[in-house]
């Protein structure tokens, strides 16, 4: 068993009710080789009607990955779709994230398939399933991810916090322990 390290911090901003501008920062200490990092700088813009059901947006990023001296800069694109749903008393929302990642030297690319089902029991806690499915030029590999999403304090609704694991699908030695916190600004 080996012990694997990594952070990521995400950040949206919606600009305007058609313009999200947003980053993703992050590393992964892996036991077997080493440090390796990533930033990406992205904007997203709804896709047609914002008044149906169905929510539609598209993605547009820069980005590089580096470990050690070695710098590989890539250009991403993205296609999301969402919406709510309502079961007895309770909301929810599925959600589906597309993205292929293109690195500009070489031909390596890196295909991402991220779908989500989250349901509100009330005002605090919620629950939500995620399948990650991701697909590069060695091979591909899927995981799933539950998680209780929580609003520790009643005071402050915008903080969250969210708890939960990942295990790759058909390898139970590939299992994380995931902390996240959220906040709205």
């Amino acid at each position: 068993m080996t012990l694997d390290f990594g952070q990521k911090t995400y950040l949206e901003y919606g600009v305007r009710h058609d313009l999200t501008l947003g980053a993703e920062l992050g590393f992964l200490m892996s036991a077997n080789s080493g440090r390796s990092d990533y930033a990406t700088l992205f904007l997203r813009r709804p896709i047609g009607d914002k008044a149906g059901p169905d929510l539609w947006a598209y993605e547009l990023g820069i980005g590089a990955t580096w470990t050690g001296e070695t710098v590989n800069p890539y250009l991403r694109t993205g296609l999301s779709w969402g919406r709510g749903f309502t079961l007895g008393t309770r909301s929810g929302w599925v959600g589906v994230d597309t993205t292929i990642q293109w690195d500009v030297y070489n031909a390596n690319h890196l295909l991402k398939l991220d779908s989500t089902v989250g349901m509100n029991f009330n005002d605090r806690f919620s629950v939500m399933v995620q399948v990650f499915h991701a697909r590069v030029n060695a091979g591909a590999t899927t995981s799933i991810a539950p998680s209780l999403v929580v609003r520790p304090l009643k005071k402050r609704p915008h903080i969250r916090l969210k708890i939960g694991t990942e295990t790759q699908i058909g390898n139970m030695d590939a299992t994380a322990f995931k902390i996240s916190f959220w906040r709205d600004f």
